[in-house]
Parts: structure tokens; sequence; C-alpha cells
């Protein structure tokens, strides 16, 4: 299990700043209690909902990969089968779903654009085709490969559009309610094996541009 690697993440940014960020301790908080959470579902709970800091509805909950459901963010490890032939891939996606099928999901992986293009591509999708709900955990982004496909303005989809299968899920996936998405899409814990994400970034931001000619 490689939780830890999140927390050395976090505290290596920690390290070099010199002080612990609002949202870096709101994830500190998020994963410890993954971590303790994990035991439970390991002992046949098939869904979990997370107490928050405050009062007031919880913003996350952990189902297993099989309840995966179009329009929510996750994150959870991931082992691709082909690792050995993919160029680069991460192992800790952010993903939201937009399709379940027999043997897996397909969703986009914000971890595989640079920061400015995800926020952006975040803020188009939010303006247009959020489905809300007083309940953070049951509100949607609800998104099809049909719909981003024909309008220009939805391009960056493309680099971060990725399928993964169930039985390659390393963990139960870990649901981000609405009031934390913001929190969870610039949090540095992507984990990208056989390159560095300066490099995946640059590559898809290129992808990109390309489609702009």
């Amino acid at each position: 299990m490689a939780i830890v690697n999140i927390f050395e993440t976090i505290r290596a940014r920690v390290e070099q700043s010199g002080g612990l960020l609002p949202q870096e301790r709101r994830a500190m908080f998020w994963f410890s209690q993954y971590s303790a959470a994990l035991k439970n579902w390991q002992k046949g709970q098939s869904y979990v909902k997370f107490k928050t800091l405050k009062d007031g509805l919880p913003t996350q909950a952990m189902v297993a990969p099989q309840r995966a459901f179009p329009g929510h963010l996750y994150f959870f490890y991931y082992e691709p089968i082909g690792k050995k032939t993919l160029p680069a891939y991460d192992t800790f996606p952010l993903t939201l779903v937009m399709n379940r099928e027999n043997d897996g999901f397909t969703g986009l992986n914000f971890h595989y654009l640079p920061y400015h293009h995800r926020a952006r591509l975040f803020d188009i999708l939010y303006d247009t085709l959020v489905q809300e709900n007083s309940d953070p955990l049951k509100t949607r982004l609800y998104a099809t490969y049909k719909m981003l496909n024909s309008v220009t303005k939805y391009k960056a989809f493309r680099p971060c559009l990725k399928r993964y299968r169930f039985s390659q899920c390393r963990t139960p996936l870990l649901q981000v309610g609405e009031t934390d998405w913001d929190l969870a899409l610039f949090l540095p814990v992507e984990q990208f094996q056989k390159s560095v994400k300066a490099d995946v970034w640059q590559e898809s931001a290129e992808s990109i541009s390309e489609r702009k000619r």
C-alpha cells in the first residue's frame, strides 16, 4: 500500500515552504482518514462516509471501484496492465468518471494537465455541466465523450482521457465531494512513473496547442 507516498509528498512541500498551507492541513486530515478507513473497507464495508473538520455533510466517501459513478471525482491507486509499454502513467489518479462499463470506467485524470490548463478546463466544465445537489457527495459534473469532443472549448480534455479497469485498482475509490473539488484539483499528489510531471505536462500542453491550429 503506497498511501505513505502521499504523506511524504505533502511533507516535502512543507519542508520546502517552511510552513503548512491551509489546503495541506486539510489534505493531511483527508489522507489520514483514508488510510484508517481502508481497514474497515477491507472487513467488508463497501461504502464509508467521512467526517469533516467542521459540522455539516460529509465531503468524502469511499466506495468499491465497481461503484464508480459518472460525474463524481475520485482518487485511487492504480497499476495499469500495460505499464511496461506505456511512456508514462499516474499511479494515483484524480479522475472525473465519464462512463462505467462491465470491467472498468473511462474518465478524465486531471493530473495530466498543467495547473492553468487544469483550472481552465475544470471551470468550463463546472460552469456548463454541473448538476447541483445540497449534498456535496451527490453534486455531479456530468460529461460524455461525445459532448466534450464536439465543442472546441473542451479541447483540453483529450490529454487526460483515460480508461481504468476495476481489476487494476489497488485501493477503493476516495470520492471527493463538491465543496472540496478545488482542494483536490491542486494537491501535489500525482504519482507519475517512467516520466516526471513537467514532461507529462509539457506534452499535454503541446497537444492542446496543436489543436488550436
